[in-house]
């Protein structure tokens, strides 16, 4: 059984450094921790592997403390109103975040970045940041354990990636920790959390990263961050208030072509600690999940001003690509610049190289129907029938 208080204990030993700052953060774990132990049903194999990312969060967070202290003009960077894409999954949000992540106008966070996303040691690093590797380790074991993510998320150590690898060293967000685990107590608990103190702590992340990766006088101190995560599809009122004057583009596909293969999406992530997957379980859960969260996606959406929010079909971004990014510079007054096309057009070059098609699927394998998806999610059908 996993112990929140010797991850705590040995994330001090692996780091060297035993200060965490303010422990909110620890109420979480230990939550996190007994519903694990409780209601996962890992294999003891399994749940020392999780115990083992565990760690890895918390030697991040002390690693972060570490500089905060010796560095407190970290908390002095100054973020930008970022841009976030919100949306359902499988809408063509993770293509659109790396083309504005590759133009080379947009502060991103790699992989890298935000699966270590504190420094080794205090001070410059000679020859290539030994964090890098670390997270090519784990991408290469994520690819022979749980294929079935990598097939319908590929993940790349130096590409553009979602904030909630950052938000999982919180112990106040879902994306991982529920992903990867049968962890309803937990789930619960997070759900009924104010959800600013999440989004507060992404500020403090945001900054540390900035003042790691591009800080300075150039350009780069002054470019808004490009963020995106499906998993908070419902949060964006909570978001705007941690970060005013936030500008959102909202990527729009039909549920009923979007369900399959984000219940496809769900069982590969728990093909990582779980020996057996349940695929009915995941298309109940995604369906639930989802319904939800747009709900809580349209009451804000009705509140926050038009001008401030851009839609855009998913049809678009596959066959419109650069026109589409070109309407969004537009939309946010930035000027899509040659070098920016350049930018983009090589990265969609690159990506076509190294993609393969993943597997189509249909409803009825995760037991759901078209009656069923359309039903729970009438209302967003409604609001958004002319992106669909």
């Amino acid at each position: 059984m996993l112990s929140a208080d010797a991850l705590l204990d040995d994330a001090r030993i692996a780091s060297g450094l035993d200060d965490y700052g303010p422990m909110d953060f620890a109420e979480g774990l230990r939550v996190l921790v007994k519903s694990i132990n409780e209601e996962s049903g890992l294999t003891a194999a399994n749940a020392a592997r999780y115990g083992e990312e565990l760690l890895r969060l918390l030697v991040n967070r002390l690693r972060m403390r570490r500089d905060i202290v010796r560095h407190p003009e970290i908390l002095n960077e100054q973020i930008l109103p970022p841009v976030f894409i919100t949306s359902l999954p499988r809408t063509g949000s993770t293509k659109l975040h790396r083309m504005l992540g590759a133009s080379g106008d947009f502060n991103s966070m790699k992989f890298w970045q935000a699966y270590q996303f504190a420094r080794i040691e205090d001070g410059p690093v000679s020859g290539p940041d030994p964090r890098i590797a670390e997270a090519e380790h784990f991408l290469a074991g994520l690819k022979q354990r749980a294929p079935g993510y990598l097939e319908y998320h590929p993940m790349f150590a130096d590409e553009t990636e979602e904030e909630h690898i950052l938000l999982d060293a919180g112990f106040n967000s879902l994306y991982q920790h529920a992903a990867f685990l049968n962890v309803p107590s937990y789930i619960g608990w997070v759900m009924a959390l104010d959800r600013s103190v999440m989004f507060d702590e992404l500020r403090r992340m945001l900054q540390y990263l900035q003042w790691q990766h591009y800080r300075g006088s150039g350009i780069e101190s002054k470019r808004r961050w490009i963020l995106k995560t499906p998993g908070l599809l419902g949060t964006e009122g909570a978001l705007a208030e941690a970060f005013p004057g936030t500008d959102f583009i909202v990527t729009h596909r039909h549920p009923a072509k979007i369900m399959p293969t984000t219940a496809a999406l769900f069982c590969g992530t728990l093909e990582m600690y779980n020996t057996t997957v349940d695929k009915q379980m995941a298309g109940n859960v995604m369906l639930g999940n989802f319904g939800y969260t747009v709900q809580r996606h349209l009451e804000w959406r009705a509140t926050y001003p038009a001008h401030k929010v851009r839609d855009v079909r998913f049809d678009d971004i596959v066959n419109r690509d650069v026109d589409v990014l070109a309407g969004l510079y537009d939309f946010l007054g930035m000027p899509f610049t040659d070098t920016s096309r350049a930018n983009v057009e090589a990265w969609l070059k690159r990506d076509a190289a190294r993609r393969d098609q993943s597997q189509p699927r249909q409803l009825a394998e995760f037991g759901l129907d078209d009656a069923t998806v359309n039903n729970t999610f009438a209302a967003y059908i409604g609001r958004y029938h002319d992106f669909l």
